[in-house]
């Protein structure tokens, strides 16, 4: 079964997933990416009206296959 990595970037910090999941398809990394945006997003708070929450999944080889984002904003 591949491994996929998420590396997650909260506008302040880049964290690389050096242990990855394995995973049967690109959709099960298309699901792994979107179930973690609100669990990220939940963690952080906003310094401002706006944050964004981006992971990226890549494959073994280092490879992007897709990018998931999450944008909070705070309007008035």
């Amino acid at each position: 079964m591949p491994r996929y990595f998420f590396d997650i970037d909260d506008g302040q910090t880049l964290t690389p997933d050096e242990t990855g999941l394995e995973l049967d398809d690109v959709e099960a990394v298309r699901h792994e990416a979107i179930k973690a945006l609100p669990e990220i997003a939940q963690d952080i708070l906003p310094e401002n009206d706006r944050r964004e929450v981006v992971v990226t999944a890549k494959d073994n080889a280092g490879r992007r296959i897709l990018t998931a984002r999450l944008i909070l904003t705070v309007e008035y």
